[in-house]
């Protein structure tokens, strides 16, 4: 598809929510001065760079679903190659069954997400610690029964007896581990109790890796994990979030790789003062666009605009504007409402197809919102912040409010919020209250 498009049915396919865009894409817009905050970019390649050789960088990143991060990722990416760093890039969304994830799980495909970029980029191990490796986690975590299979697969196919290629044999286990079968514990509690082991294996992996891309002119190796942030959320019977667990409880599991890392998180977790003691440097939070600059209604204009040939596919192009005071920042929520509002239409965009896209929206976050967290969403409308980790556990993940930046942190309802007859009545009953009290 060639960009920005020119008709209805063309602007619903070029407007897809969920499509990280890569460094040379067209539709890229640069949103760090709409968002008010550093350029997570090079804050973070920064961080990186001046890290002491010998030390090594673990970085959290969060941000609401939807604000960009994954774009945002794959540009440091591209950033840090061109700084000449080795980078393995992989997405927890794929690589990992978002419903159930442990920290054994992010390990095992980190380890896999490692030797996979190597071979990629025809850049070898030495011969006899990959078949140590090979031979290590084929005996010890891949499952009799599965390796079995490999065994027979492998001398059918290459005449090689009980030698297992190391990328097969992760795959193998990351395979079973994704597939959510019994076998998945199973491997789970292997990896437990050969832990120390395991750690030793993984950082041996990635030592040599480290030693393999110097030898090929690089400075070092850098991993990022995308797509933790979009793991389910789910309270355990003792009041634990298994967002909790993973990042806190284990944080020293995950920060045992011996490699520059980056991993996204949950945005409430950044709400959660233990996680400051589990890592090193604080998370970086990227904040949603204010949609209310005039900075941020450029550059979320822009997104629609290098989409979609605003004046050829709208009737009325200043329709747009009602998308953008609507989305309350969030490019996600954004592209949405575009291509919803071109249901119902084949020829043009018309203020009635936007104003019933809006509906939907409002219609979905009405179902979304629970009668028990009205009193926490109009604290957040009347103070501008989140103060409270349960308020930020439940409304921050469903974007029902949404956080900023504009020197300091802010925070503010969802604008599609105020167009519920519930919610509006609150904030009146909200102002009428203050205004009593000013009186009195």
């Amino acid at each position: 598809m060639i960009f920005p498009v020119h008709t209805v049915d063309e602007a619903y396919g070029a407007c897809y929510p969920d499509e990280p865009l890569a460094t040379n894409d067209k539709r890229y817009v640069d949103l760090n001065e709409a968002r008010g905050g550093d350029k997570l970019t090079d804050f973070i390649a920064d961080r990186i760079r001046r890290t002491p050789v010998g030390r090594f960088h673990q970085q959290l990143i969060s941000g609401h679903r939807g604000c960009g991060k994954s774009t945002e990722l794959q540009q440091l990416k591209t950033l840090l190659e061109r700084s000449g760093y080795f980078v393995v890039y992989f997405d927890a969304e794929t690589a990992l069954d978002l419903s159930e994830i442990k920290y054994q799980d992010v390990l095992v495909a980190i380890t896999k997400a490692i030797e996979q970029t190597l071979r990629d980029s025809d850049i070898e191990l030495n011969p006899k610690l990959r078949q140590e490796l090979d031979l290590w986690f084929a005996d010890h975590i891949l499952l009799e029964e599965k390796r079995t299979d490999w065994e027979t697969s492998l001398k059918t196919e290459f005449g090689v007896d009980s030698k297992f290629p190391l990328l097969r044999v992760l795959a193998a286990i990351a395979g079973q581990i994704k597939s959510g079968s019994s076998r998945r514990n199973e491997i789970r509690q292997k990896v437990d109790r050969e832990l120390g082991l395991f750690l030793d294996r993984l950082n041996s992996l990635i030592e040599a890796a480290r030693s393999a891309v110097r030898l090929g002119n690089f400075h070092d190796l850098v991993v990022i994990v995308d797509g933790l942030e979009k793991m389910q959320f789910r309270e355990e019977k003792d009041g634990r979030s298994n967002h909790s667990i993973l990042f806190i409880e284990h944080a020293e599991h995950l920060n045992s790789p011996r490699c520059h890392i980056v991993y996204t998180v949950p945005i409430f977790l950044a709400h959660n003062d233990n996680l400051r003691d589990s890592f090193t440097d604080e998370p970086f939070i990227l904040p949603m666009v204010n949609q209310n600059s005039d900075s941020g209604k450029t550059a979320l204009r822009q997104i629609i605009s290098r989409r979609v040939v605003i004046e050829e596919v709208f009737s009325d192009p200043a329709s747009v504007d009602s998308l953008i005071a609507m989305s309350g920042g969030s490019v996600r929520d954004l592209l949405r409402l575009v291509r919803s509002a071109c249901e119902g239409t084949s020829d043009l965009i018309r203020p009635t197809n936007v104003e019933r896209a809006i509906n939907r929206m409002t219609n979905e976050l009405d179902r979304l919102l629970q009668d028990e967290d009205l009193d926490a969403l109009i604290e957040v409308a009347r103070k501008g912040v989140v103060t409270s980790y349960k308020v930020a556990g439940k409304l921050l993940r469903l974007r029902l409010v949404h956080e900023y930046l504009n020197g300091e942190r802010w925070a503010d309802i969802h604008p599609i919020l105020r167009r519920i007859r519930r919610v509006n009545e609150a904030l009146k009953d909200t102002r009428k209250e203050t205004e009593n009290n000013r009186n009195v």
